[in-house]
């Protein structure tokens, strides 16, 4: 996964949580901090699948030998 996807979606939720500081007294401002915090959850959670991935051994390796 490229760090590029991480970034896109930083850059995003960036833009989210500006205008829902911006929607100060609309009915929307809470939905739009909502977003604001999936989004970066998303990033957290990519970033953790990646290390989680990278700590597991290669399966294809053990299945060539058979």
């Amino acid at each position: 996964m490229n760090y590029g996807l991480v970034a896109a979606i930083l850059v995003s939720t960036a833009l989210v949580a500006v205008l829902a500081y911006r929607l100060e007294g609309s009915r929307w401002r809470w939905p739009m901090v909502a977003l604001a915090l999936a989004g970066v959850g998303t990033a957290v959670g990519i970033l953790w699948l990646r290390k989680y991935i990278d700590r597991q051994p290669k399966a294809s390796d053990q299945g060539s030998q058979e």
